[in-house]
């Protein structure tokens, strides 16, 4: 029994001894993860067991910021803490938080919360794409941290892409931002006592000069402050607007509408969300997205080098699509050069800002021009003129000048040559475009150095053979003195003349697809060549002997004064004043010699050509038809033209069949403009370009067949089959549409050729 009662009073005095040193508990309530400011921090803290006359002592903690709150605890241990978040509270705390309870020497923390003035921000895209002139509609939902809706308004601005033209300044107002940051830390007290001692140490040691070198300093310091001043307010002036909605219940909608003359190019969208209270911004959140503006073509430009130009000087043209703001945009524009009635001499698809170059044809007609660019919409056209300029093309071969008139106007010039430094002047005189004469030179068999020059057009040549008694230049067809060798070439070739005149009865009459070699000019010695399906026919032309055929006004099947049968000629001069019109020239190239047969089967075949009207020149071994409108009265003169080819391809080619002695022949067709007007019966034109000489260089390569040039293949359309050659831009002529016609053409020529035999 006394064992039991003194057991007893031990577990009664420790049981005492424990209770007078246990701590009271701190139990702190639940908190959100996050609040704004405006929101109210609602805390419960429990104390127990409750100790008399003790002091709670609650504390904020928000990094370096702490709030301290001491209270009794109520009967219960209770104790209830209310944080309004204001603008001097959230001052004071922000940032991650926790509640610190100290009660009797018990400390306890509560949960980490964030106390922030940050709302998030969603907008509804984050990239938006429009014209110029075109309306967005930015959209999205902005709440608290907590969750909750938001109540406010929505701020947007779209700052430019300008402002990276002065990223290099924009850089330098970075770095003294952030220069300034780093330094706004420091206490400026310490700074001033540190810079007064310093100051003080190096006045005594330092110089007047020094003093005035560090002033400038300064002043320089304050110019570049003053230069980055300039660059912020620059960069604030580059800002496109602001664009203001209320946000309700979160959601928010702004329409913006893109300004007409917005650059192009890719912007951010800034979209500031925030709450309000009395007039200050209580939080506040931001998003962003990206706005694409496209480029929209508005104008196009185009710069010429020049307004008035010379022929065979290059024309410059820049031509530009221009956007909203001027810029230059990467797309492709059209060039067209057209004459005062609307022809087209060049048409050219280019890149925007690219230069061309188009050299004007020396034989381009004097007068205004006009040069147009275009895409889709938007058109400009410039006016320019071009100058009458004469011009002469110097061919130097052996001892023979020959001087061409290239140019676009009559060419009554004089020409210098200089031998060896010896210099002789002549006087040219140059009617017609293409009209030629030759100089003879001569020296003292010797080697000469020769230039030829008349101010804009030179030639020189070195190690020249020249033979003669004298160094001379003289002019092919001058008078002639009885020591001249040339003299009495001509007085052999005039007596073979007087007997081919008084034997006209027995001689034939030379064909005009003999063959001839070819000459820079013809003399009174060279025959002319003519075309008849008649036995007696008076010459086409006289090949510029100096001699115009004026006497007789030849017409399709019209006779002359003698009764013989005149057809249609052609001569290519300068044209002043004709029509404009869109030929085909038809050349045959003849590339061996012919007999008499030969020369038969070629005047025969040429009726097809006089049947269509077509006007024949020749110049050397070529023969030329060419066919306007003015003469044939036809559109199509691509498609007659080709049907005549197939008639002449089919009489050459019989006539190779029957004889021994072949026609190897080569024919081409092209098409090409022309200035044409019709004198006394005979079509004389000027080509425009090159197109007969290239439809020379086609028949060239010609063996036995039909080449049509791509022009003129595309404007005979479907009354013609012809297949590409690989590799170039040519047709090979397989049919023509009208078949029946050539096959009794030639059938015709087969049964003259019985006849005859």
């Amino acid at each position: 029994m006394k064992k039991s009662m003194l057991a007893l009073v031990g577990f009664i005095f420790s049981i005492m001894f424990l209770v007078s040193f246990v701590s009271a508990g701190i139990y702190f309530s639940d908190l959100n993860s996050k609040y704004n400011l405006g929101d109210m921090v609602d805390l419960n803290v429990r104390v127990d067991p409750i100790v008399d006359g003790r002091l709670l002592n609650v504390q904020l903690i928000c990094g370096s910021s702490v709030i301290g709150f001491n209270n009794f605890p109520g009967e219960d241990g209770d104790v209830n803490i209310k944080l309004p978040l204001n603008f001097n509270t959230i001052n004071q705390a922000n940032g991650e938080c926790y509640f610190e309870g100290n009660y009797d020497g018990e400390i306890r923390k509560s949960m980490n919360f964030e106390i922030s003035k940050k709302l998030n921000v969603r907008l509804g895209n984050d990239a938006f794409f429009a014209n110029p002139g075109e309306t967005i509609i930015v959209t999205g939902f902005a709440e608290k941290l907590n969750g909750n809706p938001v109540e406010g308004e929505i701020e947007i601005t779209i700052p430019l892409l300008q402002v990276l033209e002065v990223d290099d300044v924009v850089e330098e107002v970075v770095e003294v931002e952030e220069v300034e940051e780093a330094t706004s830390s420091i206490d400026p007290a310490l700074v001033s006592s540190s810079i007064d001692d310093n100051l003080e140490a190096d006045l005594e040691d330092t110089t007047d000069e020094e003093i005035e070198e560090e002033v400038v300093d300064e002043e320089e310091v304050v110019d570049e402050e003053e230069t980055i001043e300039e660059a912020e307010a620059e960069v604030v002036s580059y800002d496109a607007g602001i664009f203001y909605g209320k946000v309700v219940s979160g959601d928010f909608s702004v329409s913006i509408r893109i300004p007409e003359e917005a650059p192009a190019g890719d912007f951010r969208i800034d979209a500031l969300v925030y709450e309000a209270n009395e007039g200050i911004r209580s939080s506040e959140g931001v998003s962003f997205a990206n706005l694409k503006v496209f480029q929209e073509l508005r104008d196009v430009s185009l710069e010429l080098n020049e307004q008035n130009i010379d022929p065979s000087v290059t024309l410059e043209a820049r031509p530009k699509l221009l956007d909203q703001t001027g810029l230059n945009i990467d797309d492709e524009v059209s060039v067209i050069i057209r004459g005062s009635e609307g022809e087209r001499f060049y048409e050219k698809i280019v890149d925007s800002n690219e230069a061309l170059q188009y050299e004007i044809p020396a034989n381009f007609a004097s007068g205004n021009y006009e040069i147009e660019a275009s895409n889709g919409e938007f058109n400009v056209v410039r006016n320019f003129f071009v100058n009458q300029k004469a011009i002469v093309e110097f061919d130097l071969v052996d001892d023979t000048l020959v001087v061409t008139n290239v140019g676009n106007m009559p060419y009554n010039r004089a020409i210098e040559f200089e031998l060896n430094g010896k210099p002789f002047v002549r006087e040219v005189n140059l009617d017609e475009l293409g009209e030629s004469v030759s100089f003879k030179l001569t020296g003292e068999d010797e080697e000469y150095n020769i230039r030829v020059s008349d101010g804009n057009t030179e030639i020189t040549q070195s190690g020249v053979a020249l033979t003669g008694r004298v160094i001379d230049v003289d002019e092919i067809g001058d008078g002639f003195n009885l020591t001249s060798p040339i003299f009495w070439i001509f007085f052999f070739i005039i007596i073979v003349l007087i007997l081919l005149f008084l034997f006209r009865n027995v001689l034939k009459k030379k064909s005009f697809a003999m063959h001839m070699p070819k000459l820079k000019r013809k003399t009174s010695s060279e025959h002319n060549f003519s075309i008849s399906n008649h036995k007696e026919s008076q010459p086409i032309t006289s090949m510029k002997s100096g001699i115009k055929n004026n006497e007789s006004k030849p017409e399709v099947k019209k006779t002359d004064a003698n009764g013989k049968v005149v057809h249609n000629q052609a001569d290519q001069v300068l044209v002043m004043k004709g029509h404009k019109s869109s030929a085909a020239v038809l050349v045959i190239k003849i590339k061996n010699k012919l007999g008499e047969n030969e020369k038969k089967s070629l005047e025969h075949a040429m009726e097809a050509v006089y049947s269509k009207k077509g006007a024949v020149y020749e110049h050397g071994d070529f023969i030329f038809a060419m066919f306007s409108p003015l003469m044939t009265k036809a559109t199509n003169n691509e498609a007659l033209a080709a049907n005549v080819s197939q008639q002449l391809v089919g009489v050459f080619n019989e006539h190779n069949k029957r004889y021994r002695e072949k026609i190897d022949y080569g024919i081409a067709i092209n098409s090409g403009e022309i200035i044409n007007k019709i004198d006394n019966g005979k079509l004389k034109f000027t080509a425009m370009g090159n197109f007969i000489v290239a439809a020379k260089r086609l028949a060239e390569s010609s063996n036995m067949q039909v080449l049509l040039s791509k022009e003129s293949f595309q404007k005979a359309g479907s009354e013609i089959k012809a297949e590409k050659i690989s590799g170039g831009q040519a047709y090979d002529l397989r049919r023509v549409v009208d078949s029946e016609k050539n096959n009794k053409f030639i059938q015709g020529f087969l049964e003259r050729e019985k006849k005859s035999v």
